[in-house]
């Protein structure tokens, strides 16, 4: 039986992702590049999703030698509407992918929170129409932090008051409550716009904010290793 390591290269961290077959068997994190490249099995083909600099595909092909790499050139199982393809971000292709897989029809919304918070919306037609993006948690605690002269730079935590009652829980509150308001906001303008919507939410970042599950909401954190390995089978036969 086939192995497959998937590689999902984020901006913070590197996802190892272990499929057989059809089956996702396991996955893993790392934040040492040296680390995965010392844990990866250099026998088994590697499928390559990244938003970071190409030394590290350099560093890989040093390692293995069978890489297949996800790029905006590959045939997709959608329609593409997004008018500057060639800039868009490989993760987010791979997630409008993994939500064309998981819900074939309909219209179908992404919510990644990670390093920033990307929307993505596949019509009902199957076609790729775009989104938004905007900066995630670390990226605002980073900007109080960067350009004022005293405010202190906060890590997210999952306990949060309406009210901070020092500088520290002000910040807390007004960073992530205010991104909660503003995700549910965005979801709930789609909600009114578009008919018989489903909404995937995943991310790094996802796990902060306890969003109200309903049966059109469904939380998936591995939604974007999905979307690679779907890729990586519409598109081996061309490799």
């Amino acid at each position: 039986m086939e192995r497959i390591q998937v590689l999902d290269a984020g901006n913070t961290r590197v996802k190892l992702a272990v499929f057989e077959i059809n089956t996702l068997l396991s996955v893993q994190y790392f934040e040492d590049r040296i680390a995965l490249l010392d844990f990866i099995d250099k026998n088994e083909k590697i499928v390559l999703s990244s938003v970071i600099d190409a030394s590290f595909l350099e560093d890989l092909t040093k390692k293995a030698s069978s890489i297949f790499q996800i790029h905006s050139n590959l045939t997709l199982p959608f329609g593409m509407n997004y008018k500057t393809s060639e800039t868009l971000g490989i993760d987010r292709l791979c997630n409008i992918a993994a939500v064309n897989l998981l819900k074939s029809t309909g219209n179908r919304l992404c919510v990644d929170i990670g390093t920033c918070i990307k929307f993505d919306f596949l019509d009902e037609h199957q076609n790729y129409l775009g989104g938004a993006i905007s900066p995630g948690l670390r990226l605002r605690f980073k900007a109080l932090n960067s350009f004022t002269a005293k405010l202190p730079l906060l890590e997210p935590t999952t306990a949060i008051d309406l009210i901070g009652d020092s500088t520290n829980t002000a910040i807390q509150s007004g960073v992530q409550n205010g991104m909660k308001a503003e995700i549910n906001g965005i979801i709930n303008r789609y909600q009114q716009e578009y008919q018989d919507l489903t909404i995937f939410i995943t991310g790094g970042d996802a796990h902060y904010f306890d969003f109200e599950q309903k049966n059109n909401i469904f939380a998936d954190e591995n939604l974007t290793i999905k979307g690679i390995f779907e890729l990586y089978k519409l598109n081996a036969t061309h490799a």
